[in-house]
């Protein structure tokens, strides 16, 4: 079984993001919204904790090119 690592999971979230996600990551991993906005935008590093909720948010959605 493949697994995607963090890097790959951001770039998955990323073409799946919708307004509020960065406050219900925070909310999930105990992170500040400001931090997980970092990681996002990549500032700062990003954690197995964080990329696995990011995962977990964003995992059944279409991409958002594919809605239009």
């Amino acid at each position: 079984m493949n697994r995607l690592n963090s890097t790959a999971k951001l770039a998955f979230y990323s073409a799946r993001k919708r307004e509020g996600d960065t406050k219900r990551i925070a909310e999930m991993t105990g992170y500040s919204t400001s931090h997980v906005t970092s990681i996002i935008n990549g500032n700062r590093s990003i954690n197995e904790e964080v990329a696995n909720a990011m995962y977990k948010i964003s995992a059944r959605r279409q991409k958002a090119s594919e809605m239009a």
